[in-house]
């Protein structure tokens, strides 16, 4: 009876040993905005034995969180398998559950969990640790912005000096008007007008501020 229990105990462990799935996924991948980048994702069993039914989820953030596909509003259009020819093939033989998500964008950065299961004796499910998605503005868009920011700031400053320009032509005109009204007055009054400006400059200025 003993030895009938313990063949049949480690009938059991050996049953669960067989039926176990580990997801792996890489640490973080980076990518610049508007490109195309792969998630890899691949699940290995403890034993030999392929299973013909199987599927995975990506999810953003949380293992059931917001689901990474075509049906979902924030990628519709821009998921798809990473796989070349076969995706169920890929999947069963090859062990991959890699995507690739296009057109990425600044809002995509953040972590992206691979889940999956496959048929066998029982369902395995399992999920990888995550892989952190870094998505960073391209040169060129960096450039056009920069760009764009340097003509603002060199029109307004333009602006500024135009009308810094205008006034002091303004004032000026004020004060050479004024000194010429002074001096045709000294004139008709039979007064010396050599010196009028020196004299009166500074009451001109002073009227005109």
């Amino acid at each position: 009876m003993r030895g009938l229990a313990l063949l049949l105990l480690l009938g059991a462990l050996r049953g669960c040993l067989l039926q176990n799935i580990r997801v792996s996924q890489i640490p973080a991948v980076s990518a610049t905005e508007g490109s195309t980048v792969t998630l890899q994702c691949h699940y290995t069993l403890s034993s030999t034995e392929n299973g013909s039914l199987g599927w995975y989820r990506w999810y953003r953030h949380v293992l059931g969180g917001p689901e990474v596909s075509n049906n979902s509003r924030n990628y519709t259009g821009r998921v798809s398998s990473a796989c070349q020819s076969d995706c169920s093939s890929e999947f069963i033989n090859n062990r991959s559950a890699s995507i690739q998500l296009h057109r990425v964008q600044i809002p995509d950065t953040g972590v992206y969990i691979c889940e999956v299961a496959l048929e066998l004796s029982r369902t395995l499910q399992g999920h990888g640790n995550g892989t952190f998605l870094n998505v960073t503005v391209t040169v060129s868009t960096s450039w056009g912005r920069f760009t764009l920011y340097h003509w603002i700031g060199a029109g307004a400053l333009g602006l500024l000096m135009s009308f810094a320009l205008y006034l002091n032509c303004k004032e000026h005109k004020q004060v050479i008007s004024g000194e010429e009204m002074i001096c045709a007055y000294k004139k008709q009054a039979n007064m010396d007008p050599t010196n009028c400006t020196e004299q009166l400059g500074e009451e001109i200025v002073y009227s005109t501020v």
